[in-house]
């Protein structure tokens, strides 16, 4: 493939053994070596924040970072199959200190698999809207760097890469097909098919019992409000037909929600209810025209529906599209400039065990430029608005309660480095 569709992707799995890494192409055998890798995110922001509840007495201008160490392992048996792991450690102190570490095994003819706490297959073969900043935007506009202070009653976290049932980085098992495609790199084309399943929603080794801890021992089956049993199938397909790279999407998810009694755990305004069998689709498209002169344009969008297990009738949609005009690449002195676009819409479900209607709605635009300084240097800022509207109006009466008035809006503006090494 041309590198045009050198974007947000990760790619696909088999049934026991996945994909090979393009070094990992050889037969010859290599010993298990530790090499050390990774990036650092630095943004300066500042906002104007609308008149409301959410956001007054806030700091109008800020400084972000986001940094982690790679730690990766590898060695190549002598019939070719390529055994490693990987341990994510972040930069600064934080509650997850280590954010993934997993092992993995794989051969370039069969594919690959990964054991252990790392991002679901889905996330891994996203395409979609090209992303306009960089570390923001229609994938996830919150994280470490974050500009968003929408409140928890929002739910707008991984706003298409996620499912709700499909705890990235929680303890599982996620294998690819190979596709003859390299693990990676987007060096081939066609189909590639992608299974993950997640036992418990557990990721940390802390106390038995624990909704987030795998503790020493089995875990239990009634931590409120953690997911359990959760398969997600994903697949990919990438072509070229003359100038124009097509590269497509689509995921299913099912999960259950544990409780050891009814309502026992509450997310943001509404109230976790034990549930099995909730489901999620999402599809997504990049398509990229190859202009000349390693010139791209990049225009995509994509779609997500999942039941959230907070309630009845209480769905989520996400749509998402966006563009970016690229000059050369990822090669230093190369120019980008893209505007995306994403609304999500959460129905309201209950609030405190009591049932409503209405659909919470956030909705977020960015313009972004990037400029490739060097090879792993990238200089990058940009203007954007989001919006959060609550489906309850502020005073309304639920449960014996008058409801606050949760919605906010804001705009943004910041600039950025990210150094990958």
């Amino acid at each position: 493939m041309k590198n045009a569709l050198l974007l947000q992707t990760a790619l696909i799995a088999s049934a026991w053994l996945v994909l090979p890494n393009v070094a990992a192409a050889q037969n010859k055998e290599t010993p298990i070596a530790v090499t050390v890798g990774g990036y650092f995110t630095e943004v300066i922001k500042a906002a104007d924040f609308d008149n409301s509840r959410t956001l007054n007495g806030r700091q109008s201008h800020g400084l972000s970072s986001d940094a982690e160490i790679y730690f990766n392992v590898r060695g190549v048996l002598a019939d070719g199959t390529v055994i490693g792991a990987r341990v994510e450690l972040e930069g600064s102190t934080e509650a997850d200190q280590i954010d993934e570490r997993y092992m993995f095994v794989e051969r370039s003819d069969i594919g690959r698999a990964e054991f252990g706490s790392t991002d679901r297959a889905a996330s891994k073969m996203v395409y979609g809207a090209p992303i306009a900043i960089p570390g923001y935007g229609t994938v996830d506009p919150t994280g470490a760097i974050a500009v968003t202070n929408a409140p928890s009653g929002a739910r707008t976290t991984g706003n298409f890469t996620k499912f709700a049932g499909a705890p990235d980085d929680a303890d599982g098992i996620n294998l690819y097909t190979s596709a003859n495609r390299y693990f990676g790199s987007k060096a081939g084309k066609g189909l590639q098919v992608g299974f993950s399943y997640t036992p418990d929603g557990c990721q940390d080794f802390t106390s038995a019992g624990s909704t987030v801890g795998c503790g020493g021992g089995f875990t239990t089956k009634t931590d409120a409000g953690q997911v359990s049993r959760a398969y997600t199938a994903s697949a990919n397909y990438i072509e070229s037909f003359g100038p124009v790279d097509v590269a497509l999407f689509g995921a299913y998810n099912t999960f259950d929600i544990e409780a050891n009694n009814a309502g026992s755990l509450t997310n943001g305004s509404a109230t976790v209810f034990k549930s099995d069998g909730l489901e999620g689709w999402a599809f997504g498209t990049t398509l990229t025209y190859n202009v000349g002169d390693g010139s791209t344009v990049q225009l995509g969008g994509a779609w997500k529906t999942e039941e959230m297990g907070v309630g009845n009738n209480d769905d989520r949609k996400v749509y998402a599209a966006g563009v970016r005009y690229l000059t050369n690449g990822t090669n230093p002195g190369s120019f980008g400039v893209g505007l995306d676009y994403a609304k999500t819409k959460a129905d309201q479900g209950n609030i405190a065990g009591v049932a409503v209607n209405g659909e919470d709605e956030y909705t977020w635009y960015s313009l972004g430029v990037t400029y490739q300084i060097a090879r792993g240097v990238l200089g990058f800022g940009g203007i954007g608005r989001y919006e959060y509207e609550d489906a309850i109006a502020a005073g309304t009466v639920v449960g014996g309660q008058s409801q606050a008035d949760n919605d906010a809006k804001a705009n943004f503006a910041l600039v950025g480095m990210r150094l990958d090494f």
